[in-house]
């Protein structure tokens, strides 16, 4: 788990002032100005983003999340990954890792490409009846992530699991192999479905798409219908927070296509929040349904959080953050104060700019050993649908119910 902290321990000024070529040539060629002015573009972002010791961080960006990959691989291969507090493993470096690495990484990040782009094939069938696992920002392998999987499994009665998306750093094939696929929630007879997410992209997405098509879901957008439904799921990531391709023209024909069925959206990437950036992109290229107030729910994470909104007053979808699967996120202290409540509540945050008012999830994170008051909890969602009505569980780690409620009509 590389950290700012770890890594400015090593790059302390003096070795921009002393390093020598001679020193810079054990793993490789001294890095040039621009790979310099890149890195400390990184560092930065990295220490915006520092948490406590030991635990997890990174932050939405390219470069800085492939760093961090690049040296947890390199300090395998060394041997230089140790325990460290709340069960995780960190990076020990020496004084010549860093910049002796960069001219490597460079040219490792530079040769990644995006995956080829896919089509879905038609929608499937769900039955009239069925229970969805959601959850979302999961792929940490960390924190309250194996227990979601394992509460899922004991529950034992899902026809579909959906994951809404990231894993850590950058998505590689170990990091889909070991944070993903190895402790994917196993439930007999269920579909298994994944969306895209930027941490995937980082690496251009191709683990990513090994790792679905193992679920025998072709593509990175996909749709499920009955006779009541259709649930669509969208890859907001290949182009970041938009909607690459045709998406919206094959979303707009579905709903056309079947009027008198509801429309519940899936993304990693939010429309709206009351908490990060908006979605203009994702808005404008699905204006149409909008406008018609044809879309009845949309879920997304990326926002590491749990938060219910109200009805939207002018578009009238129901709007979830299910980004709380198991990434170690702040609590947002300024809204919800200082002290967490010991046990998971609900806190009411007022509607501004458009985006209306909600509850957020609050609470301690139980699965964090140092410091856990400064961290939310993780967890997950369960949708149940019975015919034409949707009921909304929300769930800790281990299964206790948090919320129980059909959604409104």
């Amino acid at each position: 788990m590389p950290s700012h902290r770890q890594i400015a321990t090593y790059i302390p000024q003096r070795r921009f002032e002393s390093a020598t070529a001679e020193a810079l040539r054990v793993r490789g060629p001294a890095p040039t100005a621009e790979q310099l002015g890149e890195l400390s573009s990184a560092l930065q972002l990295l220490e915006g983003a520092q948490g406590r010791p030991g635990v997890m961080t990174t932050v939405p960006d390219e470069l800085a999340a492939n760093l961090q990959t690049f040296m947890t691989i390199q300090a395998e291969q060394e041997g230089r990954l140790a325990p460290s507090a709340n069960q995780t493993l960190e990076v020990r470096f020496d004084e010549h890792d860093i910049l002796g690495w960069a001219s490597s990484f460079f040219t490792w990040w530079r040769k990644l490409r995006p995956f080829e782009w896919q089509t879905p094939d038609a929608p499937e069938s769900l039955p009239a009846n069925f229970r969805q696992a959601l959850f979302g920002d999961w792929g940490t392998g960390l924190y309250g992530a194996p227990a979601c999987a394992r509460s899922m499994e004991a529950a034992g009665r899902y026809d579909l699991v959906l994951h809404l998306g990231d894993v850590y750093y950058s998505g590689t094939e170990k990091e889909m192999a070991d944070r993903f696929l190895a402790l994917w929630p196993k439930v007999p007879g269920a579909k298994s479905r994944a969306l895209n997410a930027n941490h995937e992209m980082y690496t251009g997405g191709r683990a990513y798409l090994d790792a679905f098509r193992t679920f025998g879901q072709k593509a990175s957008y996909f749709a499920l219908q009955n006779d009541h439904w259709i649930l669509a799921g969208l890859d907001t990531a290949y182009d970041d927070h938009d909607l690459h391709g045709d998406q919206a023209a094959w979303l707009t024909a579905l709903a056309d296509a079947a009027p008198e069925k509801k429309l519940v959206l899936f993304s990693h990437h939010q429309p709206y929040s009351l908490l990060e950036k908006q979605g203009p992109m994702l808005i404008g290229k699905l204006g149409r349904l909008f406008d018609k107030k044809r879309i009845y729910a949309w879920y997304w994470g990326h926002e590491h959080h749990c938060i219910l909104y109200d009805k939207h007053p002018i578009w009238g979808l129901r709007g979830r953050c299910v980004g709380h699967g198991g990434f170690p996120y702040f609590r947002p202290t300024k809204l919800l104060g200082e002290q967490a409540p010991a046990r998971p509540d609900w806190k009411r945050l007022s509607g501004k700019n458009l985006v209306p008012s909600a509850r957020i999830l609050d609470g301690v994170n139980e699965y964090i050993d140092e410091s856990p008051q400064d961290y939310g909890p993780n967890g997950y969602m369960t949708l149940e649908f019975e015919g034409p009505q949707l009921f909304e569980i929300v769930h800790a780690p281990d299964g206790t119910k948090l919320w129980e409620q059909p959604i409104e009509s």
